[in-house]
């Protein structure tokens, strides 16, 4: 039997656990393991899009560019938008977000997920106090007083003073830890693909709210090609993912009133299911939660990732202040620190995503004007507007260090 033993151990190797292995190389001098279930990391292509891109906000290139992967990542593929247009189908309420009226170039980015998971994993490879092993599946969990056990089905034992969570919404470490989630199933699947448009995006994501679900446009780097992300019930799903792909093109420039012309040509289509979930505790004594393993949200507001790599930066800045004060760093005393921070900053966007999502998930007339008025008179009060914009770009008190501005 193999042992072998860290100060921290990451289960997951996706965005947010590389993300925190780099930080806490870069902060300290700690041995951290990063334990992935799989073997092969997701390939980028400079011929074709990846079907799974996120909305980056600028909190998140700042932690991107302090991890020094900022420039890798530019080097490669950006697609940078500039304005927000956001209107209801059932009503006349429409609002802009420019960036310019907040004073910043850009909104944020769009970037494909296996892009920011290669620049993370070629980092991790300059971090001699950081082991990536792979692929390894997890059986079981032992908590003792002062240090983890995560045994391996092929007889290898990880010890650890710390076990994080970054294994996903579905997290092994999570339920071996008998962590309860509240979870709602939005009864919806989100249908994701590369669309070419005849009109140019012009920078410019664009989200249409229907009956059935909300529907952006993601800009991408070239003028006449975006990322969907169409939410529709489960039934719905299934019949838009059956049909022709000229038929699909036909249904989805209705759908989205031609703002963009008609649609000229759609890659492979894929889909998800949607919902929404929170861990009742993001921390016991030795385990900690990070990203979709502590919470996942709709996509509609586009905030998933950025919400994750939060979690991962302000967890590295209540690690790094232990040491430097000589406490316990996976304590739980010190660990509810970040769960105290992170999970109200957190609760307020679930919340916030879910009221967007049932005002204007509804059909009553009396709804619908209401939602025309807010959207019409918040597009007219610059203040108000603007406060929105720079809460989505990252531009709010509580931050942690990495992602506040230089």
């Amino acid at each position: 039997m193999q042992t072998t033993s860290h100060d921290i151990i990451i289960v997951g190797g996706g965005m947010v656990g590389l993300a925190l292995a780099n930080m806490l190389a870069r902060q300290t001098s700690l041995s951290i393991a990063v334990i992935e279930a799989g073997s092969h990391s997701p390939s980028w292509s400079a011929t074709h899009y990846h079907h799974r891109v996120s909305a980056i906000a600028i909190s998140s290139q700042r932690i991107f560019q302090a991890l020094k992967i900022w420039d890798d990542i530019q080097q490669q593929r950006i697609s940078p938008f500039r304005q927000i247009m956001v209107w209801d189908a059932a009503g006349q309420g429409e609002i802009l977000f420019n960036s310019h009226e907040i004073a910043e170039p850009l909104l944020g980015y769009i970037i494909e997920n296996n892009l920011i998971q290669m620049a993370l994993e070629n980092k991790i490879k300059d971090c001699p106090r950081v082991e990536r092993i792979a692929p390894v599946k997890l059986t079981h969990l032992i908590e003792h007083e002062n240090v983890i056990e995560l045994m391996a089905d092929d007889g290898r034992v990880f010890k650890t003073k710390l076990a994080v969570a970054a294994d996903g919404a579905s997290s092994w470490l999570r339920t071996q830890a008998h962590i309860d989630i509240d979870k709602l199933d939005y009864q919806q699947q989100a249908i994701v693909a590369a669309v070419n448009t005849a009109l140019p995006h012009h920078e410019t994501a664009r989200q249409l709210f229907l009956e059935s679900g909300p529907l952006a446009f993601l800009p991408l780097a070239q003028e006449k090609l975006s990322s969907i992300v169409w939410s529709v019930p489960v039934e719905e799903a299934t019949r838009l993912m059956s049909l022709t792909e000229q038929d699909f093109q036909h249904e989805l420039a209705r759908a989205f009133e031609y703002r963009l012309g008609d649609i000229e040509k759609v890659e492979q289509r894929h889909m998800f299911p949607l919902a929404r979930q929170q861990a009742k505790q993001y921390v016991k004594s030795r385990i900690v939660l990070v990203g979709d393993a502590a919470h996942t949200i709709h996509p509609l507001a586009g905030q998933g990732v950025n919400m994750g790599l939060l979690d991962a930066a302000s967890l590295a800045d209540v690690i790094v202040e232990a040491i430097k004060n000589n406490r316990d760093f996976s304590s739980y005393s010190n660990l509810r620190r970040y769960e105290r921070w992170r999970k109200a900053d957190n609760v307020t966007m679930m919340l916030g995503v879910d009221i967007i999502k049932s005002l204007f998930a509804s059909e009553k007339k009396s709804i619908q004007n209401i939602r025309s008025l807010g959207l019409n008179a918040t597009n007219r009060i610059k203040w108000i507007k603007n406060c929105f914009a720079r809460h989505a770009v990252g531009d709010r008190d509580g931050l942690p260090s990495l992602s506040r501005p230089v």
